[in-house]
């Protein structure tokens, strides 16, 4: 039956060759859609993302009528940092961490280091012992830094994708590593990093913060005491900071990452869904309309094969097969390139599983598209067929 099918497709390939084409780049644009999608969605939830659940940063913000000196202002910024020191002993305060940035909203900061007499561009992060514990990064082997004498050789933590990419052999755990015109030591390896959760995984060194660095504070509070500690975050900023000069900051960054990443996924469903939503209906009733002509045209051919036995069943399933075989044709030159892009740069299951849905996709929608015009066809009357045919 098929390659009858097949056959009366070949005979009719110029009245057919729209409804080819139309359907190629309708699956070619679903393809990318689809596989575009998937990307956004490995990245969002693969390994290297960081938990921010219970995480803060604090600090404060001058207001505009402030009037202090330079000096003063510098003053005030020590006592803030005593005041996070202080947060410490706090009972809703389970780690506080000081580093120049935090691993969110892309706030990547790049420079070389040396090894091997090679250079490499990586990602610096300046942070302190407890960073590690703040981010729950987790570690292939080794250990996170601790504080260091000035006597000492600094030591620092890498990622893997690091190691990988300056080719590290063996264990990297006691290797040094220069940077800034200093030898450090390797401690530990982190197993994957990075600062957004849509973005790659780094390639990134952390060595430790310097004290006359100006500090990022992060605090990472006790589950189901973040009210408490918000509270007394407020009440001992007042006792130590006039309000009509300064003014606390204290941000979610769970929170505030849940927002940014709902708002990329409206941002990207209104860019890439809204277009391919119009065009899926539009290439829908293009289909079904080229479909309803190519029955009327055929009314002599179908209402022969129903004056020879065909039921309307079968001839309503032949319509639809047809259709469905031509559909097929017309996915394989978007299988082909997907096959040779997946053998060139293979993306995992969730990549294959895109490529699944829009050809699933596809086949549904040529078989609905169809659907209705077939079942037309298999109403009509043999003999009023071929009296207005003839």
């Amino acid at each position: 039956m098929i390659r009858n099918i097949i056959t009366l497709i070949w005979n009719r390939k110029r009245s057919l060759v729209w409804i080819f084409i139309e359907q190629m780049l309708v699956f070619g644009v679903l393809l990318f859609c689809f596989t575009y999608s998937a990307d956004i969605l490995m990245k969002t939830f693969s390994e290297g993302n960081v938990k921010l659940n219970n995480v803060a940063v604090v600090s404060f913000t001058e207001l505009a009528t402030n009037t202090l000196t330079e000096d003063e202002k510098n003053e005030y910024r020590k006592l803030f940092h005593q005041m996070v020191e202080s947060m410490k002993e706090w009972q809703s305060v389970e780690f506080i961490s000081f580093s120049r940035s935090i691993p969110v909203f892309n706030a990547v900061r790049w420079d070389s280091i040396s090894f091997a007499d090679q250079r490499y561009r990586v990602a610096i992060q300046h942070c302190d012992e407890n960073f590690c514990n703040m981010y729950s990064l987790k570690l292939n082997e080794g250990e996170w830094f601790s504080k260091t004498n000035d006597s000492e050789i600094p030591t620092a933590v890498i990622t893997q994708l690091l190691a990988n990419n300056i080719g590290l052999t063996g264990s990297p755990i006691g290797q040094n590593i220069y940077y800034n015109g200093l030898n450090y030591r390797i401690t530990g390896v982190v197993k994957a990093f990075k600062y957004s959760s849509d973005f790659d995984l780094l390639p990134a060194l952390f060595v430790p913060v310097s004290p006359d660095d100006r500090y990022v504070y992060s605090v990472k509070c006790k589950p189901e005491e973040w009210n408490d500690f918000s509270k007394t975050f407020l009440s001992e900023f007042y006792k130590n900071f006039p309000r009509n000069q300064f003014k606390p900051l204290l941000y979610d960054l769970y929170k505030g990452k849940k927002h940014w990443l709902l708002f990329n996924i409206q941002l990207e469903a209104f860019l890439i869904g809204l277009p391919t939503l119009f065009l899926l209906v539009f290439a829908f009733l293009g289909t079904f309309g080229l479909v309803w002509v190519q029955s009327k045209k055929r009314m002599s051919e179908l209402g022969l094969r129903m004056a020879l036995g065909c039921t309307p069943a079968c001839l309503q399933r032949t319509i639809i097969l047809e259709n469905l075989i031509l559909t097929t044709f017309a996915l394989l030159p978007g299988l082909i390139v997907m096959a040779n892009l997946y053998a060139f740069a293979p993306k995992g299951w969730e990549w294959i599983a895109a490529v699944v849905a829009a050809l699933v996709l596809m086949l549904l929608f040529s078989a609905l598209s169809a659907w209705y015009p077939a079942w037309k066809a298999s109403r009509v009357q043999p003999v009023e067929a071929l009296r207005s045919s003839g």
